[in-house]
């Protein structure tokens, strides 16, 4: 009896298990059209594109077309919000005057009845923290100790 060969499962018992990342070029030269290119294409041109020399210059390139794609993005995205944000406010507009209309007097009136006890209040907390500090120096002042100092 010969062994079997073990396959490999993920985590919930299937398939084949992880696959390991193949570089994007072993996909390329699997291509036909690269294969196509490679013996119809001079050799100067496989040679200039084997460097490295013209990927960093190309590279910057897309890097800037990227960053213009997002600028127009966001862009885009600004306008979007302004003019939906200008629209809701149009239509809201009439309601804010109303409720600011009806609120104000109504918020001033609260204010002005709070006022009475946040003065009562305000008060009662200096009467309270002097009456506080007074009976500490008092108890402060009847320790032996005070007693002492006084005497030196």
């Amino acid at each position: 009896m010969t062994p079997q060969p073990q396959v490999e499962t993920d985590a919930i018992g299937a398939g084949e298990g992880p696959q390991r990342a193949t570089p994007w070029s072993a996909w390329a030269t699997r291509q036909a059209w690269v294969r196509w290119c490679l013996c119809h294409v001079p050799q100067s041109w496989a040679q200039w594109w084997a460097t490295s020399g013209w990927r960093q210059p190309l590279q910057r390139v897309l890097w800037g077309l990227e960053g213009i794609l997002y600028l127009l993005l966001a862009l885009t995205l600004c306008h979007a919000l302004f003019t939906t944000g200008s629209y809701l406010l149009s239509s809201l507009w009439p309601v804010v005057a109303a409720a600011w209309r009806h609120l104000l007097p109504a918020i001033l009136l609260l204010v002005l009845s709070a006022l009475p006890t946040l003065l009562f209040t305000a008060s009662f907390l200096l009467l309270f923290s002097t009456l506080l500090s007074l009976v500490g120096l008092l108890t402060s002042m009847s320790h032996p100790d005070y007693t002492q100092d006084l005497d030196q």
